[in-house]
């Protein structure tokens, strides 16, 4: 049981059916127009194999996705769309045999944004924050004299009152580089276009940057809107158990109908997907509503 309707920002809900075809939504208290929430609808057949994206979820949550009946909030799913909607562009203007690759291997799905088979490159588009995007690509920083002469009106956390002013230096550390999930991802993706035959000899992620430009992302050194960056390698060995083993948690639930321990604090961002970011919080045995976050 997927999802079935929206969430207003005040909480109360509509179903897919009269939003979008009953002619019930009140476009005014929603504040997104409908073309949006058709394309934020879309569903997934609830008994369809496991998919690359899914597995990197926690258990539970794609436990309670597939069995549930949730409410998607639109304001949740801006980016995705954006997202969604930067992917088609992409792709539209990409070699139709080598976009959007439908894959499979260990009975697990995914779906390939861009394989070039002249250079056997594997290349995955990502809309993100900057805070990811310098995660990615590793950035660190020092302070030095601001050339400008510049200095301190009153003492602070980098000098006293009167001391030369620091300006923050950057530069890309690879060995601070870190991928998160991205890597696991786009490394089955490989593992999927080799069992197939098709050689892959790099992979990379594209980067949009959706607040590049704007002074808190050249604040952590993203000064940039579009980065490719090389993502690293993991041996198939590390690959092929985690996605056997995340595999295999889901469908056992699946089949005995009990809900799975506890997501771990990577795959809820440390709590904080639990209280603002999962679509199914609220269904969720082991979160206590009252450290769910509406509206903030």
């Amino acid at each position: 049981m997927p999802a079935i309707g929206f969430k207003y920002p005040e909480g109360d809900t509509i179903t897919f059916e009269d939003a979008l075809e009953n002619n019930k939504l009140d476009i005014n208290r929603m504040g997104v127009y409908p073309t949006a929430l058709r394309e934020m609808a879309k569903q997934r057949d609830p008994d369809r194999k496991p998919s690359v994206t899914e597995l990197l979820n926690g258990t539970c949550q794609s436990y309670l996705q597939r069995t549930t009946e949730y409410y998607l909030d639109p304001q949740d799913l801006a980016f995705s769309l954006a997202g969604t909607l930067h992917h088609n562009k992409l792709e539209s203007n990409a070699d139709e045999t080598d976009a959007e690759i439908n894959v499979e291997g260990l009975d697990i799905t995914g779906i390939v944004d861009l394989y070039d088979s002249q250079t056997k490159s594997l290349i995955d588009y990502k809309n993100t924050g900057s805070y990811k995007a310098a995660q990615v690509l590793g950035m660190e920083f020092f302070l030095e004299d601001d050339p400008s002469g510049a200095v301190y009106l009153r003492s602070g956390k980098w000098g006293k009152k009167g001391s030369p002013k620091k300006v923050k230096r950057f530069w890309s550390n690879p060995e601070k580089a870190d991928f998160g999930d991205w890597s696991w991802q786009i490394n089955m993706y490989r593992y999927m276009l080799e069992s197939t035959g098709n050689q892959v000899d790099s992979m990379y992620v594209q980067m949009t940057v959706r607040d590049g430009g704007i002074l808190a992302a050249r604040d952590r050194g993203i000064d940039r809107n579009i980065y490719l960056v090389e993502v690293p390698y993991i041996h198939n060995d590390h690959l092929l158990e985690y996605y056997r083993d995340k595999r295999d948690r889901l469908l056992d639930a699946l089949e005995s109908k009990v809900t799975p321990e506890k997501c771990n604090e990577r795959e809820t961002w440390d709590g904080m997907k639990c209280k603002k970011y999962c679509e199914v919080r609220h269904h969720c045995p082991h979160v206590d509503n009252r450290d769910i976050l509406e509206g903030k």
